[in-house]
C-alpha cells in the first residue's frame, strides 16, 4: 500500500532522480575508499526509467522512492508553511481593520436608545471632546499601520519565496509588525471602551463580531508574545542543549524551578492587585453611593420645602420647577424627573409628623390608616408624558416612605424600582398646623440608576481594563523573571548531568571511555552564588577525575551491594512482546531517531501494561518482558494483550498516512510459578524473575513467527481465562530446550467485542485441527481452505503447507500431533 502511494506521483520521474542519487552515493563511496577514478554518470543519465530496475535492487528502489516522496513532503509543507504565515496574519489584520471595533456612547435618559458604530480609521476624525484631549491621539492615526502591514506580508510573499531561504530573512521583522499591529488595535479597543461605555447596557448593545475581533486579537497577542519568549529561549545554546538534554535522560521533573517561579510571581502579582481592585472599587462605591444620596436626598428636600414655603401657590411652585427642569439640561447627573404628588380628597385621614422626646415620630400611630396620594401636582414632565403608575402613591408605600422619613433610612439610600431601573430619593410635603407637620404628599426625585452610577461605572471600567493590562504585563514580566533567576539553575543542572551521564557510562561494563572524558562545562554566565557553585561543582569533577583511574571497575559496581533483597518464590503471569523485522526497519536510520522510535512504542505498550494492572520487568533491545500478578492475573494480561494490538494497528495507519516505517509485534503469555528477586552474582545483580514459566513465555511470543499469529498463550493460560475471550486452539508443541508438550492457544477477540466472523474462524479451524490430528488430510484440508478462503487466515495457510508435506512424507503410526518447535 506505502509503494503504490509513492509511485503514484510521478514515478518516472522519481526513478530517474533516484538513479541519479544512487549513483552519486556510489561514486562516493569509492572516492572515500580510495579509488581514483569515478564512473561517469552519462549512462546512467541516457538510461531509460524502465532500465532503472536493472541496475537497482527491488529495496533499494524503495528505499531511494521513499526517501524522494519524504523529500517532496517536507519541501510542500514548508512551502505551505511559507504561504500560510503570510496570508492568514493579512487576512487578519484586514479584518480587524475594516471591521467595526466600537459604538458611542448610549442615551441614557433614553433606555430605548441606540449607538452608532463606528471603525478605527474613523477614530481621528470623529468630533468629540473626550477623542480630542487624549494625550495619546496620536494612537488612533498609528491604526493605519495595519493595512501597511498587511501590504508588506502580502508583497514579502513574491519577494521573500524567490531567495534561498525562503524569506528567512523576513521572519522576524514580520513577526514584530503582526504584534506591533496587535497592540495597536488592542490599545484602541481599549481606550474607545474607556471613552464611550457609559453603562452595562453599552456591552450588551455591542454585536457579537466585535467580541470576536477583540477576543481574536487578545488571544493572537498572547500566543505571538508566547511564542516570542520560546523563541528567545531557543536561541540560547545553552537552553538547546537543556531541552536535548531533556528529551534523552529523565531529567524532566513533574513541576519545574521555572513554573513554580512563574506561578509564585503571577499568584502573588494577581492577589495583591485583586487585593487593590476591590479595596478600591468598593471604597469608591461607598464614597460615590454616599455623594449621590446626598445630592439626590437635598434635591428632594428642597423641592418639599419650596412647597411649603410657598404654601401650595401655583405661581409660587411652577417657576422653581422650570427652573430645575433648565438646570438639569447642564447637570453631569441629570435627574429623571421631580414630582410633587399629594391628594385633593378631604376625606382622606389626616397624618401629622410630630416630635416626642426629641425624637420625630407620627402622631397616635397606633389609630392612623395610611392613606393614597393620587394627584401628581407639579412635575418636570410634560403632562402628555405621564403614566398613571406615575401619579400615584398608595398607601403601603405611603407608610413605607414615612417609616424611611423618621428612621432616616432615606439619607442613606434611595428606594430601588426594579421596573424602571430607577433610584427615587422621596421627602414628605408638609404644612406646619398645631396638630404638627400635616403630611399633603411626598416630593419625589427620580434618577436612571444609569445616569446616576454613570461615573462610578467609568471608574469601574478604568480600574479593571488598567488592572487587566497590568496583571497581563506581570505575566509576560514574570515570564522573562523566571528566565533570569531559574536559567542558570536549569544550566547547571544540565551540565551536571551530563558529567553524571559520562561518569555512568564509564561504569558500564566493556565502556570505551576513560577518565579523561570526565569533564564538567561551565557555561553560567551570571555572577552570583549560581555561578560559585558551578566553579565547586567543576572542581569536585576535577578530582573525581583525578581519583576514578585508581578505584577498579569491580569496587565501583558493588559499592551498594549490602542492599541486595532476598528472591522468593511467586505466582505470576509473564507477557512477552518483540517487535518483528526491527533490524530492517532500523538500516540506514539515525540512531536518534531509532532510539525514538523505540522509545515511541515501548512507551506505548508499558502505559498500556501498567494501566492494566501489570508491570516491565525489562526490556532487551526491542523486547518487553512485563508480569501480572494477582487473582486475575491473566486476564489482565490477556486485555493488556488486546490494547497492544489495538494500539499498533492505529499506529500503522498512522504510519502509513505519513509514509512513516511502521511494525508489527508477538505477544506470547504464559502462568505459573517462578523465582522473583535479586539474582546474580557478586559482581552483578539483576532484580528479575527466572524459571520455566517465564522460558515458556518467551518461546510462545517467538512461535507467533512460525505460525504468523500475533498473540499466543498457553493452555495454562487459557483455562483461567473463563470464556472472557474468543480463544482458538492452534497446536500441540515442544518448544526448544523442553520435551513435555503444551498446547498452546491463539487469542482472537474479548467475548464483549467479538462477532460471527470470529467465532466462524474458530469453529473452522478447530474443525480442520481435529481432522488433522486423526491425520484425515482430505477432511483438515478442505476446513483450512475454507478458513483461509474467507478470512485469508495464515494459520490455517501454515497447516495446509504441513498438509503437503505429510501427504509426501506420512508421520510415524503412533504419531501423537505434537509439532516440536526447535527455533526461539
Amino acid at each position: 500500500m506505502r509503494d503504490n502511494q509513492i509511485n503514484s506521483e510521478n514515478p518516472d520521474e522519481i526513478l530517474k532522480e533516484a538513479a541519479q542519487e544512487l549513483e552519486k552515493d556510489k561514486a562516493n563511496l569509492k572516492a572515500d575508499t580510495g579509488e581514483r577514478k569515478i564512473q561517469p554518470e552519462k549512462k546512467i543519465k541516457k538510461t531509460k526509467p524502465l532500465s532503472v530496475t536493472k541496475v537497482m535492487s527491488k529495496k533499494e528502489t524503495e528505499s531511494v522512492l521513499r526517501k524522494a516522496a519524504k523529500k517532496v513532503s517536507k519541501k510542500n509543507r514548508k512551502n505551505f508553511i511559507y504561504f500560510f504565515c503570510r496570508i492568514f496574519p493579512s487576512l487578519m489584520i484586514l479584518m480587524l481593520f475594516f471591521m467595526p471595533g466600537g459604538m458611542e456612547s448610549l442615551d441614557l435618559q433614553n433606555p430605548d436608545s441606540s449607538a452608532v458604530h463606528f471603525n478605527f480609521f474613523m477614530l481621528p476624525f470623529i468630533k468629540n471632546k473626550a477623542i480630542a484631549s487624549l494625550p495619546f491621539h496620536f494612537l488612533y492615526y498609528g491604526i493605519f499601520i495595519l493595512p501597511g502591514t498587511a501590504f508588506y506580508l502580502l508583497m514579502s510573499i513574491f519577494t521573500g519565496f524567490k531567495e534561498k531561504n525562503s524569506g528567512e530573512s523576513t521572519k522576524e521583522l514580520s513577526y514584530i509588525l503582526v504584534l506591533i499591529c496587535l497592540t495597536v488595535y488592542l490599545a484602541c479597543i481599549n481606550s474607545v471602551i474607556l471613552i464611550f461605555a457609559n453603562c452595562t447596557r453599552w456591552f450588551l448593545n455591542l454585536p457579537w463580531y466585535i467580541y470576536f475581533c477583540y477576543i481574536f486579537a487578545f488571544v493572537s497577542h498572547c500566543a505571538m508574545s508566547i511564542a516570542g519568549i520560546i523563541f528567545l529561549r531557543n536561541r540560547k545554546p545553552e537552553y538547546a542543549e537543556y531541552k536535548r538534554l531533556l528529551s534523552e535522560s529523565e531529567l524532566k521533573t513533574k513541576t519545574s524551578l521555572k513554573t513554580k517561579l512563574t506561578f509564585t510571581i503571577i499568584s502573588s502579582i494577581t492577589i495583591i492587585l485583586v487585593l487593590l481592585v476591590y479595596l478600591i472599587l468598593s471604597s469608591s462605591r461607598r464614597m460615590f453611593t454616599v455623594s449621590m444620596s446626598d445630592i439626590g436626598r437635598g434635591k428632594a428636600e428642597q423641592t418639599s420645602t419650596a412647597y411649603n414655603a410657598a404654601e401650595g401657590l401655583y405661581l409660587k411652585i411652577q417657576p422653581y420647577f422650570d427652573q430645575q427642569a433648565d438646570a438639569n439640561k447642564y447637570s453631569d447627573t441629570p435627574f429623571d424627573r421631580i414630582d410633587i404628588i399629594i391628594t385633593e380628597k378631604k376625606d382622606n385621614p389626616s397624618i401629622y409628623l410630630t416630635y416626642k422626646d426629641g425624637l420625630l415620630s407620627i402622631k397616635d400611630e397606633d389609630k392612623i390608616v395610611y392613606p393614597s396620594y393620587e394627584s401628581l401636582a407639579y412635575s418636570t414632565i410634560p403632562k402628555a408624558k405621564h403614566l398613571e403608575k406615575d401619579c400615584i402613591v398608595t398607601s403601603s408605600q405611603t407608610q413605607e416612605y414615612l417609616k424611611r422619613y423618621i428612621s432616616g433610612a432615606y439619607k442613606k439610600s434611595p428606594v430601588y424600582d426594579k421596573e424602571t431601573d430607577s433610584l427615587k430619593y422621596i421627602v414628605p410635603v408638609t404644612f406646619s398646623r398645631k396638630e404638627g407637620e400635616k403630611v399633603l404628599g411626598f416630593s419625589i426625585v427620580t434618577y436612571r440608576r444609569e445616569v446616576l452610577m454613570q461615573s462610578f461605572f467609568k471608574t469601574e471600567i478604568t480600574v479593571f481594563a488598567l488592572s487587566v493590562a497590568f496583571l497581563y504585563l506581570a505575566i509576560i514580566i514574570s515570564l522573562f523573571i523566571s528566565d533570569y533567576i531559574a536559567d542558570p539553575l536549569l544550566y547547571l543542572r544540565s551540565n551536571v548531568k551530563k558529567t553524571s551521564m559520562t561518569l555512568a557510562k564509564l561504569m558500564e561494563k566493556n565502556s570505551k571511555l576513560t577518565a579523561e572524558d570526565v569533564k564538567f562545562e561551565d557555561t553560567i554566565k551570571t555572577k552570583d552564588e549560581i555561578k560559585d557553585l558551578s566553579i565547586e561543582i567543576g572542581d569536585m569533577v576535577s578530582l573525581i577525575r583525578g581519583i576514578v583511574p585508581y578505584i577498579s571497575f569491580s569496587t565501583l559496581k558493588n559499592a551498594e551491594q549490602d542492599n541486595i533483597i532476598k528472591s522468593t518464590t511467586r505466582d505470576l503471569c509473564f507477557l512477552f512482546t518483540d517487535i518483528r523485522g526491527f533490524t530492517s526497519i532500523c538500516e540506514g536510520k539515525p540512531a536518534k531517531d531509532v532510539v525514538d522510535m523505540l522509545n515511541h512504542y515501548l512507551d506505548l505498550e508499558t502505559e498500556i501494561i501498567l494501566k492494566n494492572g501489570g508491570d516491565v520487568d525489562k526490556f532487551v533491545g526491542d523486547e518487553m518482558m512485563a508480569f501480572f500478578a494477582g487473582p486475575k492475573k491473566e486476564i489482565n494480561a490477556c486485555k493488556a494483550a488486546m490494547e497492544l494490538r489495538t494500539t499498533m494497528r492505529k499506529e500503522q495507519e498512522k504510519a502509513l498516512k505519513e509514509n512513516l516505517d511502521y511494525i508489527n509485534i508477538g505477544i506470547g503469555i504464559n502462568t505459573g510459578k517462578v523465582t522473583f528477586g535479586s539474582v546474580g552474582s557478586k559482581q552483578r545483580m539483576d532484580f528479575t524473575s527466572i524459571g520455566d514459566a517465564v522460558n515458556l513465555a518467551a518461546r510462545l511470543e517467538g512461535a507467533n513467527k512460525i505460525y504468523h499469529s500475533k498473540t499466543i498463550i498457553s493452555e495454562a493460560v487459557f483455562s483461567k481465562l473463563k470464556d472472557s475471550f474468543v480463544c482458538r486452539e492452534i497446536d500441540y508443541i515442544t518448544v526448544k530446550g523442553k520435551t513435555e508438550p503444551v498446547r498452546i492457544y491463539e487469542i482472537l477477540q474479548q467475548e464483549i467485542a467479538a462477532n460471527d466472523k470470529l467465532y466462524e474462524i474458530k469453529e473452522l479451524f478447530e474443525k480442520g485441527l481435529k481432522a488433522y490430528r486423526k491425520q484425515n488430510w482430505d477432511q483438515a484440508a478442505h476446513f483450512f481452505e475454507d478458513c483461509d478462503q474467507k478470512y485469508d487466515d495464515n494459520v490455517a495457510k501454515v497447516f495446509l503447507m504441513r498438509i503437503e508435506h505429510f501427504k509426501k512424507n506420512p508421520p510415524p503410526e503412533k504419531w501423537d500431533g505434537v509439532f516440536r518447535l526447535n527455533v526461539k
